[in-house]
């Protein structure tokens, strides 16, 4: 049987000096062998009329449409306001004579590159409008030859909870009781702790994957479009605006979640606004003379202190009290017990994408369990992605980057983790033990313990950095 995913994505063009009639057209569309061709694709096919009715969708694009009920031909403008597709700023810029752009999914804020080309019809001043949206992920494995998978919302929620240590377990359950209940809960946590993966677990743990999850990064947006970024805008608000208007994040999260990442960052200015959100659930786009009322669930999230903010006058009290009904402090990476698991999952993550095993020798997994990853978990995953390219099997010292070469003192540190313990280093006794004794005796032991424990040579091998003919050759030297 054949399948989407079995046709390379390709570009469909009409060759011919001369152009079909509208009609001939419109038979086509309706024609059997060009909707089997169309619903094989891969792409999100949408076809509008020189009237600018939306004729035809494929099946992809219907499916990407989320319509409420199936298909039937209707004006782009309905097509707009009922399916799942902001195509506001493509289609301005396709006034403006462009003919490629992107288009934003509402509930997820999934991003489509667009791609527009006119299908002259003979006898009319225009032509039908043919859209291509792709889906750029869908390209990228196609590029590489790797079969798509989508990740499902109970791999997503497994791979978050991995991520929790004990104490935080019963937060986090206590953090979903409460999403459940419609409260607002609020992270806190150095940058890189896992703020936002914990959000996106107890979004999902709290009912349909298909609700929207909108992450908003307050410190990235400028505080002169704030506003209008977060709340919208309405059609000729201000120099520059879309000729239709623009969606706000709020607006877009709209029966889901809501995450304000970095919230300390919001301009003060624009505190009162949002906190009249946050009291009566309404919006007022700028230009707009009417208020919408908005269900959606809010995550709040900052790495800054915003109690003393508050003292400074830099966030207001009464949004705090708003924002923090359930606050939930997040440990540094550098206090939790759970280091090596999440360094484990981390590598088996970057095992499987590689399809090959990542291993670490011992002296390296020790330096990596010693640092203090000022950067958390996010700067843990960039070195075990540095290592995933530069090593080949079994990653050592040197093949961290070049920002974690261990110092002299450091690798003394790391050496004496590498000690098990029930191992301690030979008696110094003058005139027993030469220092070769010495150095062997203390080498049987760690061998020793590491077969012991792992079961195999090859295995001891890869643990201690070096290669099975090494631990073969010192292993039967005990009649030297």
């Amino acid at each position: 049987m054949i399948t989407p995913g079995d046709i390379p994505q390709f570009d469909l063009g009409v060759r011919g000096t001369q152009a079909l009639t509208r009609e001939a057209w419109e038979q086509t569309f309706l024609s059997a062998p060009f909707r089997a061709f169309a619903n094989l694709l891969p792409d999100l096919m949408i076809i509008v009329d020189p009237d600018g009715v939306v004729v035809f969708l494929n099946v992809a694009a219907e499916r990407a449409a989320r319509l409420s009920q199936a298909f039937e031909p209707q004006s782009l403008s309905t097509f707009q306001r009922f399916s799942d597709f902001d195509m506001n700023e493509f289609l301005a810029s396709v006034e403006r004579g462009h003919t490629q752009g992107l288009v934003r999914a509402k509930t997820s804020g999934h991003i489509y590159q667009a791609n527009r080309r006119l299908l002259m019809a003979a006898g009319t001043p225009g032509g039908f409008s043919l859209y291509i949206l792709r889906d750029p992920e869908n390209a990228e494995r196609t590029r590489r030859g790797v079969p798509g998978r989508a990740i499902s919302p109970t791999d997503q929620k497994e791979s978050a909870r991995l991520l929790f240590p004990e104490n935080l377990k019963l937060q986090i359950e206590q953090a979903t009781r409460a999403y459940a209940r419609a409260f607002r809960i609020l992270l806190l946590g150095e940058s890189g702790v896992g703020k936002t993966a914990i959000a996106r677990h107890v979004h999902l743990s709290g009912g349909d994957k298909g609700r929207p999850f909108v992450h908003v990064n307050c410190g990235s947006i400028p505080e002169t479009l704030f506003e209008s970024e977060m709340f919208g805008y309405e059609r000729g608000a201000f120099t520059g605006a879309l000729q239709a208007g623009k969606r706000g994040y709020i607006e877009s999260a709209a029966g889901g979640t809501l995450f304000l990442d970095e919230i300390g960052e919001i301009p003060l200015s624009s505190q009162p606004k949002l906190l009249k959100f946050l009291e009566d659930g309404t919006i007022q786009p700028v230009g707009s003379a009417v208020s919408k009322k908005i269900e959606t669930r809010v995550i709040a999230a900052t790495n800054r202190d915003l109690s003393e903010m508050t003292k400074s006058g830099g966030f207001r009290k009464d949004l705090l009290y708003r924002l923090s009904t359930f606050p939930v402090e997040i440990p540094p990476l550098r206090d939790r017990s759970d280091k090596a698991e999440i360094l484990e999952m981390m590598l088996e993550r970057a095992s499987l994408a590689r399809g090959a095993p990542l291993k670490l020798s011992s002296a390296c997994r020790a330096i990596l369990l010693n640092h203090a990853f000022p950067g958390n978990l996010r700067e843990m995953k960039s070195i075990v992605d540095y290592m995933d390219i530069v090593a080949e099997g079994v990653a050592t010292p040197d093949h961290l980057p070049p920002s974690m070469k261990a110092k002299p003192s450091e690798r003394a540190a790391a050496a004496a983790s590498l000690l098990p313990d029930d191992i301690a280093l030979p008696e110094i006794t003058p005139g027993t033990m030469s220092l070769k004794d010495m150095a062997r005796a203390f080498e049987e032991k760690i061998i020793n313990e590491a077969l012991d424990r792992l079961g195999s040579k090859r295995a001891a091998a890869k643990e201690l950095g070096v290669d099975i003919a090494t631990i073969v050759r010192k292993t039967n030297r005990s009649g030297d």
